[in-house]
């Protein structure tokens, strides 16, 4: 097999994601740099050892707070159920950010017995942004369907309210169109025809 040169722990440092290795009782192994880098925009000093840290009862505490299962991780390390995955928000110092958080089992080789869980917390702030952007212009779409009641006289129409709207406002309610008037030339040759000679111009033409 070639070899890259390249070990494994290097290639984990080198990911985005922060990636915390644990052991079967729910204490950290180790950490990437990612991993410490998040924590210290967090407020957590870069400084601080995670070794050692029972990551369990972080989760659990967290979850508890939020009102989500505290136990939602035994499944991952008693390899009941190999992965779980939520999406959290969490504050930093200048902003608000979205992680997706994914825990997986690690087996030995005899892929019964768990050797501990992976845990890796993707950045997915931007990809949240825009879902929320799609999802507040889906609500300012609206759509006119169906047969609208319109005065055959003044051609004011009845909305849902039974309110008798004027063309101008019942588009402006239901489509957030926007208005500017004009004439066309057919009303100004029939209001001011003295000014119609301006429409047999070669703009007009």
């Amino acid at each position: 097999m070639f070899n890259s040169g390249i070990s494994i722990l290097e290639i984990i440092h080198s990911l985005r994601q922060a990636i915390a290795v644990v052991n079967p009782k729910g204490y950290i192994l180790s950490v990437n740099h990612a991993w410490v880098q998040n924590s210290s925009e967090g407020g957590i000093p870069a400084s601080f050892n995670w070794t050692g840290i029972n990551f369990t009862q972080i989760f659990a505490a967290l979850s508890e707070a939020e009102g989500r299962c505290p136990n939602a991780l035994d499944p991952v390390l008693n390899g009941t159920s190999p992965l779980f995955r939520t999406e959290f928000q969490s504050s930093f110092e200048r902003s608000l950010k979205w992680f997706l958080f994914e825990a997986t089992t690690v087996y030995y080789e005899d892929s019964h017995t768990v050797k501990g869980m992976i845990v890796c917390l993707t950045d997915i702030t931007q990809s949240k942004m825009l879902e929320q952007d799609l999802m507040e212009a889906l609500t300012q779409i609206r759509t006119l369907r169906g047969l609208l009641p319109i005065c055959a006289v003044c051609k004011r129409i009845r909305d849902e309210d039974d309110i008798w709207n004027s063309v101008e406002s019942f588009l402006e309610k239901h489509t957030h169109a926007e208005f500017t008037h004009d004439i066309c030339p057919e009303c100004i040759r029939r209001l001011y025809p003295k000014y119609s000679s301006v429409l047999d111009g070669p703009s007009y033409s």
